[in-house]
């Protein structure tokens, strides 16, 4: 079972209206909010704040930010069963918070592409649920996974 984030296999982005990594002051308020939130609903297993460079959403392109460091990250820790939950918790709290977008992030995930919660239709869903379980594989070996 994962109990910390030496390896988180999902990274979330939160992003303004235009795409952009969020002021600093607005990005820690936003982030500390969803942390809380996710914590509470009981669908991931660990989250912690985390400092990635912005990506590049798959269903549009976001613009460059060069070597900026994104204020606004989360890495999580999610069984592959667990995602239409934390999908369903992420576009609850995105619809809370009006102005706020969101990128999620498989880990290693050699494309680098991110992934808006709130268009993921079911073939997505299920890409993300193969990746996760792909990357907590490689992670823990057949043996250790949720689906040995």
């Amino acid at each position: 079972m994962i109990d910390s984030l030496d390896s988180p296999n999902l990274i979330l982005h939160l992003l303004d209206a235009a795409g952009h990594p969020l002021a600093a002051d607005e990005a820690l308020d936003r982030t500390a909010a969803l942390r809380h939130e996710l914590r509470e609903s009981g669908v991931v297993l660990s989250v912690a704040p985390t400092a990635r460079a912005p990506v590049r959403c798959a269903s549009e392109a976001l613009p460059a930010h060069g070597g900026l460091v994104e204020l606004s990250a989360v890495a999580l820790a999610v069984l592959p069963p667990m995602l239409p939950a934390l999908l369903a918790v992420l576009r609850a709290w995105l619809q809370r918070n009006p102005g706020v977008r969101m990128a999620l992030q498989v880990m290693g995930d050699d494309t680098g592409k991110a992934h808006d919660p709130t268009v993921l239709d079911p073939a997505d869903e299920a890409t993300l649920i193969a990746s996760l379980q792909r990357h907590l594989d490689e992670c823990w070996g057949d043996e250790a996974s949720p689906a040995a």
